[in-house]
């Protein structure tokens, strides 16, 4: 290679880098709207995901009274510091609920005959039904549940969740609990081992 192609490699190396900055230079105000709009898009895709999530949350939840003959617990009788926080951070309200669910699950777990306290809270749900504690309809009220939290807590800003709508959820959220506190009585208490 002589002198002459060297030079001619070279400037092509670069020519195209150079290129695509020149051209990201001139049009950076047009790409800036194009992004934010891209992200727009794309925040409006997840808020429609979640407040379907929301709706079959409500829908699963309204199964349940009728099966079981209950009534949703009232907004107004839920616990004050909870309600504050629905409106100041309803995804928070919203996991804090789940939380609770969840630990009443776990304590259904730990008093399960069979001795399997690996099952995750979706097998507890699924032994309860089998055994005739529970209805069909709850453990889909729990997956509906369990989705439209999942949906609140990953989406981020792009995805927020209305007061309104963590209402909703964790008046579900209570009732699945009035469906599994009468399931705990019913369960015998396991003596503990020394």
């Amino acid at each position: 290679m002589d002198w002459k192609q060297f030079i001619a490699s070279a400037i092509g190396s670069v020519a195209w880098p150079a290129a695509i900055v020149a051209i990201v230079y001139a049009f950076k105000d047009q790409l800036r709207i194009l992004i934010v709009q891209i992200r727009r898009i794309g925040a409006a895709g997840v808020n429609v995901e979640l407040s379907e999530k929301v709706g079959e949350a409500v829908d699963a939840g309204e199964v349940v009274q009728v099966e079981k003959g209950l009534l949703a617990p009232d907004v107004i009788g839920l616990d004050p510091t909870l309600l504050q926080l629905a409106k100041s951070f309803p995804e928070a309200a919203l996991i804090q609920s789940f939380k609770e669910l969840e630990a009443l699950i776990l304590k259904l777990r730990a008093r399960m005959p069979d001795d399997r306290p690996a099952r995750n809270l979706y097998e507890v749900l699924k032994a309860l039904e089998k055994q005739k504690f529970i209805p069909l309809s709850a453990i889909t009220l729990f997956q509906s549940l369990r989705e439209a939290r999942n949906a609140a807590a990953h989406g981020g800003s792009a995805g927020e969740l209305s007061s309104s709508e963590a209402l909703d959820l964790i008046q579900q959220i209570k009732l699945l609990q009035e469906v599994l506190r009468p399931v705990l009585e019913q369960l015998p208490q396991k003596s503990s081992r020394i």
